[in-house]
């Protein structure tokens, strides 16, 4: 495993509790990831799968939780260019304004992974699509399968 990261920083007008319940139910993250999610992505310890769009194969975690607002989701052996990368999302409580912030990486990849250009603004918009289901409760998922 190498040793880049993504890493983002988002401000949303949401409470931490209804990002973490985005994030940690299945419901939540069909709402702005894609559908259907097998298993909980937010039970300690426990794995789901996510299909995505011309993709042969659902993409597999591994979950795990550092508290209440912390959570880590370590990919297994699909996809391959992922395998063993982990995802880590974090929420505070905002600063100044209500509202939460959240923490994201996605760590481990080896620098000249050829992915990284494809990831790195896939991820953010599909954290705005997170955003945005946390602030309105509006599903509208990056992908539609």
């Amino acid at each position: 495993m190498g040793d880049y990261a993504v890493r983002m920083q988002f401000d949303i007008a949401a409470d931490a509790d209804a990002v973490m319940v985005a994030m940690t139910t299945a419901d939540g993250v069909e709402s702005w990831w894609s559908a259907p999610v097998e298993g909980s992505p937010g039970d300690e310890g426990g794995q789901f799968t996510i299909p995505f769009p011309d993709v042969p194969q659902r993409f597999e975690f591994e979950v795990k939780r550092d508290g209440d607002r912390s959570l880590a989701w370590r990919t297994l052996a699909f996809p391959p260019w992922w395998a063993g990368t982990t995802i880590r999302w974090r929420v505070d409580d905002g600063d100044d304004e209500p509202g939460s912030r959240l923490m994201f990486s996605h760590e481990g990849f080896d620098p000249a992974n050829d992915v990284i250009p494809i990831i790195t603004p896939a991820w953010a918009q599909i954290i705005l699509r997170l955003k945005e289901y946390a602030e309105t409760g509006n599903p509208n998922p990056f992908f539609r399968t």
